[in-house]
């Protein structure tokens, strides 16, 4: 007999998605239009921080050396006060600062704790210059009632990296934390009574075994259409753009420093919308700092789905581990003084191993069984027990008899090759509310992603820094592809390697104190090779199945 070897090429169907964005952002020359006013064309990831510097009689200042300096790494940005008193600092990076004023014959005046973030637009009103010797300070201690902004109507919620890491969440990703903000709901799942994104399984691809596996696509907000929400990271545009439903940078909890939610009423410079999440990656400072950590979730301490229980289906295994690290600081050459005061060159680096054993569900189906593949419907009792959204009584024409065949030569020797196909019966129906097949699996979707930043301060005028996050994953669809949207197993799952990686990179380059120019640069790319994991399964030869497609493309799959 004649064996034929079955090419796997054709089954390898690779779904795409890819995308590059460049977003680049200029401080634009319009400066010249207003003396003293800077307009700042900055990124989603930027803000800025302004001020009048007075004397003790409520007199301007002019010329006063006005530095902000990032409490963290000691990074200083300067410049200095107009003929009106005036000062902006545009393009700032979202930190936490000291701003700190000096002039000569006046003590020097300084303010902590300046907590910027991200689209922010920060006025300080109450800079005032007492007279004295300038080696004398007047420190002033930030608190959020006396800098929260007034020069813009823009609608917004924060998350701190405080409030990131004290408040309980589920898995691994931020956007969890959605469902806390005024006017954003989770969207429900179909006629299932609950969220349909929960944060408890995450992934580059936003469906899959679950469930939902990113928060975008899978919220309103303001009462809006759920893919009415965009996301960017360090100014990167990190959305798929073939849905709308996932985010290929995961915002990992601990590799960001805060998100920020944009709802309504904020400025032009923020290209996207109309909702607009934006988180900024972790940086290194002036000291070493580092942490390794391990998360965990265990189905012993899981109660059973009710229908699990219904069917007599044990608790599925499903555990859940996140082994990482992260670690930050100055960049030191041994042997040099490059960097010896520690204020010029950061880096960050973050690592997560992601461990996921996802119950898919309790999946109940009617499936034929082996007398019914072979045309043998004269089992009435047995029928009658189906589910009636099955086969709903013993067929009595067109070729049956009391159900049975009166000529074999009826049966379609395709449809019964597809119908051998399904699992055999596995339950008796008259036990399990009609259904003769149930199961609940659980399958292994693994990821991993590392996270790397430099900030480099080239001077006291001219910053850059640059983000490169990479993700893998090994993402498995037993029930369909993408929703889990089959009863049954198809006979061979589907497998997909999927891939991301984001680079970030910010330019800020000050020529003047009235003329500010900013460079923002973002690429992402994401990749679904979806894949048959054995293609001979699938296999029209391999199987036997004869009948020819609609379409002459040569596709030895399956219908």
């Amino acid at each position: 007999m004649k064996s034929e070897k079955i090419d796997p090429q054709p089954f390898q169907r690779t779904a795409r998605a890819a995308f590059h964005r460049t977003a680049i952002s200029l401080a634009a020359l319009i400066s010249l239009m207003m003396a003293g006013f800077v307009p700042s064309v900055s990124g989603q990831s930027t803000a800025t921080v302004t001020g009048i510097v007075m004397d003790q009689s409520g007199a301007v200042v002019p010329g006063a050396d006005v530095q902000l300096i990032d409490e963290k790494s000691g990074d200083l940005r300067r410049t200095v006060s107009n003929g009106e008193g005036y000062f902006t600092i545009s393009a700032v990076q979202a930190k936490t600062y000291k701003l700190r004023v000096e002039l000569t014959g006046f003590q020097a005046w300084e303010r902590l704790g300046i907590e910027v973030h991200p689209g922010d637009k920060i006025n300080i009103s109450d800079i005032q210059l007492q007279a004295g010797a300038q080696n004398q300070t007047i420190t002033v201690s930030a608190t959020s009632n006396e800098i929260i902004s007034v020069d813009s109507g823009e609608k917004s919620a924060l998350i701190t990296a405080k409030q990131i890491q004290n408040l309980s969440i589920i898995g691994r990703d931020a956007t969890e934390l959605l469902k806390i903000l005024p006017g954003l709901v989770p969207m429900g799942s179909g006629i299932e009574n609950r969220a349909g994104f929960t944060g408890e399984v995450i992934g580059i691809n936003g469906n899959g075994a679950g469930g939902k596996q990113s928060a975008i696509g899978n919220y309103s907000a303001n009462g809006g259409r759920e893919d009415a929400i965009d996301i960017v990271s360090d100014g990167a545009h990190v959305s798929d753009p073939g849905c709308n439903c996932a985010s290929p940078v995961s915002p990992n909890v601990e590799m960001i420093q805060e998100f920020k939610v944009q709802g309504a009423s904020f400025s032009a410079e923020n290209s996207k919308g109309p909702v607009v999440v934006s988180s900024v990656s972790k940086s290194g400072g002036s000291a070493f700092h580092g942490e390794g950590y391990y998360y965990g979730r265990r189905a012993a301490l899981n109660a059973n789905d009710w229908l699990a229980n219904r069917s007599g289906l044990p608790r599925p295994e499903s555990n859940y581990s996140f082994p990482g690290f992260n670690i930050g600081g100055p960049v030191l050459i041994p042997g040099t003084s490059f960097n010896k005061d520690r204020n010029k060159l950061f880096f960050f680096f973050g690592a997560e191993w992601v461990r996921q054993g996802i119950d898919t569900g309790t999946k109940r189906a009617i499936v034929p069984t082996p007398a019914m593949i072979n045309g043998d419907f004269t089992d009435a009792a047995y029928i009658n027990s189906l589910n009636k959204g099955g086969v709903q009584n013993v067929p009595n024409a067109n070729g049956f008899a009391n159900g049975g065949l009166t000529d074999p030569a009826l049966i379609d020797k395709g449809a019964q090759t597809l119908m051998k196909l399904y699992p055999a019966p596995n339950r008796d129906p008259k036990t399990s509310d009609g259904f003769n097949w149930v199961t609940n699996e659980v399958v292994q979707q693994n990821m991993n992603q590392q996270l790397a930043r430099v900030d480099y301060s080239i001077s006291d005028y001219t910053k850059l820094y640059v983000r490169y996050n990479r993700q893998r994953e090994l993402q498995p669809f037993n029930f369909g592809l993408w929703w889990n949207s089959s009863d049954v197993p198809t006979p061979s799952r589907v497998i997909a390697p999927n891939a991301s990686d984001s680079i970030s990179t910010n330019l800020t380059k000050v020529f003047n104190p009235t003329l500010t120019n900013e460079f923002t640069f973002g690429y992402t790319f994401v990749d679904f090779p979806n894949q048959f994991e054995d293609p001979t399964k699938m296999s029209r030869k391999a199987i036997g199945y004869t009948h020819p497609g609609l379409f002459k493309n040569g596709l030895d799959q399956i219908p």
